[in-house]
C-alpha cells in the first residue's frame, strides 16, 4: 500500500510509482476518518493510499544502536527503522522472544545511535513506548523542546 503524509495543513504529495507523475493535494477531509483512499493516476494505475497525518515529518532510516529498558536494566541493540523530531521506530536486532519480552508498552527507555550523515552525532533520548506491533516498537522522546541535531538531519 502507498503511504503519504499530511502536513499540519492538511496538504500531501502524491508520488506515482509507476509512472512519477507528482501532484500536491488537501488531504484535510481524511483526517478524522479512515484514510485510505483509492485513487488512479493519470497514467492509468490504480492503486490504494494511505494518507497519514502526523505533526512532525518521519523519515525512514536504517541506523543501529542500543535501547535501555529502565524496568530490566537490560540493554538491547536495535535498528531505528524511522525517526522523527517527536519519536522513532525500532526492532531489535536479536528476535528472541525473551528479549521481545523485556519490553512493554508503558515502558521507560533510554535510546542511543548515531546518525548516518556527517557529522555523524550521537543521540541519546529518553522516551516512553508507545506500541509493540509485529516486532516494531513505537516511542515518543519524552523531551519537547526543538532539537537541532534531529531536526538538521531529517531536513536533509
Amino acid at each position: 500500500m502507498l503511504k503519504v503524509y499530511a502536513d499540519k495543513q492538511g496538504k500531501a504529495v502524491f508520488h506515482c510509482p509507476h509512472c512519477g507523475f507528482a501532484t500536491t493535494f488537501d488531504a484535510s477531509a481524511y483526517r478524522n476518518r479512515d484514510s485510505r483512499i483509492k485513487i488512479r493516476c493519470r497514467c492509468g494505475e490504480s492503486m490504494i493510499m494511505l494518507v497519514e497525518f502526523r505533526e512532525y515529518y518521519r523519515r525512514t532510516v536504517s541506523l543501529v544502536g542500543w535501547c535501555h529498558v529502565h524496568r530490566t536494566e537490560k540493554d538491547l541493540e536495535m535498528k531505528v527503522r524511522d525517526l522523527s523530531l517527536s519519536g522513532l521506530s525500532f526492532s531489535l536486532e536479536s528476535s528472541s522472544d525473551e528479549d521481545m519480552a523485556d519490553l512493554q508498552v508503558g515502558d521507560v527507555i533510554t535510546v542511543r545511535f548515531r546518525l548516518d550523515s556527517p557529522p555523524q552525532n550521537f543521540i541519546q533520548r529518553t522516551a516512553s513506548i508507545r506500541n509493540i506491533r509485529s516486532g516494531i516498537i513505537g516511542a515518543k522522546f519524552s523531551r519537547s523542546e526543538y532539537d537541532k541535531e534531529l531536526g538538521f538531519y531529517l531536513l536533509h
